[in-house]
């Protein structure tokens, strides 16, 4: 048989479509419990982005904001790591917006007192991380004081508890915990700043400088007025006649003691390194007055320690921009 008597034998194909594929590997994952679970976990991180954006866009006293806050914690702000949520801001911002409210005034625009309520947290978070560092922990029986001294300005401690809800919508408790522990935490680590002497050792170092030179004769005056405004331009050098009556027990034997023209030493205040001279003195009854010139430095403050400590960490507003 030749080739051309040959008979062509068709050849049968396969419908394509009735080809049997095998799922890929991602497929067969994702029809799995795991996989749907995955799938679910993307579609959640997606809205939470997408709230997020909203919750920050939006004014702090929006519906939505205050919705998704409760629902979820949102961070305001974060000092060095530690975080305030929105729920928690939320909470200091509608206090002092009912604070205004009652007390009959206008409250400062929202931008603003965002900024302010966000100020006060951050130096809030600042000196208890900063109390930590240093060991000191609130004095309870210091809080309780404070607040019996605020009672006793008051007209009846029922009568507070009331403006307490009314004004801020506080009870008890809530008022002694964020406001007064703060307060008293503040006073303490204040009084610890002052008292560490090699953290005031630079200002020491300057008074006792200025000291040297006035004995060695150079003018009082014009050393006080050069070293005073290096730290204050309102400090002033000539303190004028001082009426011995009202000078703090910390300096005032000290001045006392001073002859017309004679000058203490470094005297080591609370809150600062002086020393006195006595240019003048007049005697009326039984009142002194001295004409007192001041050589002034001011020690390190809790203020200016806070300032250092949130320049040297990190510090995030996600509300309350400046």
């Amino acid at each position: 048989m030749n080739e051309e008597s040959r008979e062509s034998v068709p050849v049968e194909t396969v419908p394509e479509a009735s080809v049997s594929h095998s799922p890929s590997p991602v497929k067969r994952f994702l029809s799995t419990g795991r996989g749907k679970a995955l799938i679910a976990a993307v579609i959640v991180v997606a809205l939470l982005a997408v709230a997020s954006q909203q919750v920050y866009a939006r004014p702090v006293d929006d519906p939505f904001v205050r919705t998704m806050a409760s629902v979820f914690p949102f961070p305001a702000l974060s000092v060095n790591g530690t975080t305030v949520t929105m729920k928690e801001y939320l909470a200091e911002y509608d206090a002092l917006k009912k604070y205004f409210a009652d007390q009959g005034g206008e409250a400062p625009p929202a931008d603003q007192l965002e900024i302010a309520i966000a100020d006060t947290l951050v130096n809030k978070m600042a000196i208890v991380q900063l109390a930590e560092a240093r060991g000191v922990a609130v004095d309870a029986d210091r809080v309780e004081q404070y607040y019996a001294d605020i009672l006793a300005s008051q007209e009846s401690e029922d009568a507070f508890v009331t403006e307490l809800q009314n004004t801020f919508g506080w009870s008890v408790e809530e008022f002694k915990n964020r406001v007064v522990e703060s307060i008293v935490l503040a006073l303490q680590m204040s009084e610890v700043i002052l008292a560490d002497s090699s953290l005031q050792q630079s200002r020491k170092d300057t008074i006792d400088a200025a000291y040297a030179r006035v004995v060695g004769g150079e003018d009082f005056a014009t050393v006080a007025k050069e070293v005073n405004t290096g730290f204050d331009a309102g400090l002033e050098a000539d303190l004028g006649y001082v009426k011995l009556s009202v000078i703090p027990e910390s300096w005032a034997s000290a001045v006392d003691a001073l002859s017309i023209g004679s000058m203490t030493e470094v005297l080591d205040l609370p809150e600062g390194y002086a020393v006195f001279k006595a240019e003048d003195r007049t005697v009326s009854g039984d009142e002194t007055q001295i004409h007192l010139l001041s050589i002034t430095v001011p020690k390190v403050t809790l203020e200016e320690v806070v300032k250092d400590y949130l320049a040297s960490v990190t510090v995030k507003r996600y509300v309350g921009e400046t």
